[in-house]
């Protein structure tokens, strides 16, 4: 009997969940008042990152061929370029940021396990990644892993400047 294995799938979706208990403590002693304070810096506060790499993790997985929908609502907010608004109204709150985030990536490492690694072997033609990364496999590496851990970079130094210690 042959197992076939998407291991691109498979290994992303491993990073993304790594990911995923990596960003729980960042946030979680986080008071919800807190949530979307620039601490009168141009510093991303965790609102704004939580709902910028869900929102890009979801844009990923429509290159790979979901029909996972996103909010115009959050196009404005989190596209590339968006500015990182002190205490705005229209960030969701501590506690739907942490779930849309968690939620978001949970489905996307669910969905990329689901994948024929022919997709992922995918040219980048047509799409912001042209010429900048080969194949759907170095874009999905970027955008589900290392943008990520990128962005959760900046809550850990959000944290110092908001004067939470490092977590444990």
């Amino acid at each position: 009997m042959t197992t076939t294995c998407n291991l691109t799938g498979t290994s992303l979706a491993g990073s993304i969940r790594f990911l995923m208990n990596m960003a729980k403590p960042l946030v979680d002693d986080v008071e919800a008042g807190r949530f979307s304070d620039s601490c009168d810096t141009t510093i991303n506060h965790p609102a704004f990152v939580l709902g910028h790499c869900a929102y890009y993790v979801g844009y990923c997985m429509q290159l790979l061929g979901s029909d996972i929908e996103l909010e115009d609502s959050d196009a404005e907010l989190f596209q590339h370029g968006a500015e990182c608004l002190h205490m705005h109204d229209g960030y969701q709150s501590k506690e739907q940021a942490i779930s849309c985030f968690m939620d978001r990536l949970e489905t996307a490492a669910a969905f990329v396990e689901t994948l024929d690694d022919s997709v992922f072997g995918r040219s980048t033609e047509g799409t912001f990644f042209e010429g900048r990364l080969p194949n759907l496999a170095a874009v999905a590496n970027f955008m589900m892993v290392s943008h990520v851990t990128f962005h959760l970079g900046q809550v850990s130094g959000w944290r110092r400047v908001a004067g939470f210690g490092p977590t444990s």
